[in-house]
């Protein structure tokens, strides 16, 4: 299964992104940074459907929301 993640300068924007993004009706989980994107593996990252990330990424642009990686695909093993 293919998603996509964005992730954020802080903890703070990423959960304001999660509070955003269900107001607009976009399924989004906040998932710990994936160690693809960030040696440290700090931080939060919103996974959303991949048919989802284009519109998540602009709502949050239109409400300010600071992003760092946009709309990044990793694929999930089962």
């Amino acid at each position: 299964m293919l998603s996509c993640v964005i992730t954020f300068p802080s903890v703070y924007h990423a959960f304001r992104a999660k509070k955003i993004l269900r107001e607009n009706g976009i399924l989004a989980e906040l998932i710990p940074v994936p160690r693809e994107l960030s040696a440290s593996c700090e931080g939060l990252a919103a996974q959303v459907a991949e048919h989802e990330v284009d519109r998540a990424v602009e709502v949050l642009g239109a409400k300010g929301i600071a992003m760092l990686q946009k709309g990044v695909k990793l694929i999930q093993a089962y």
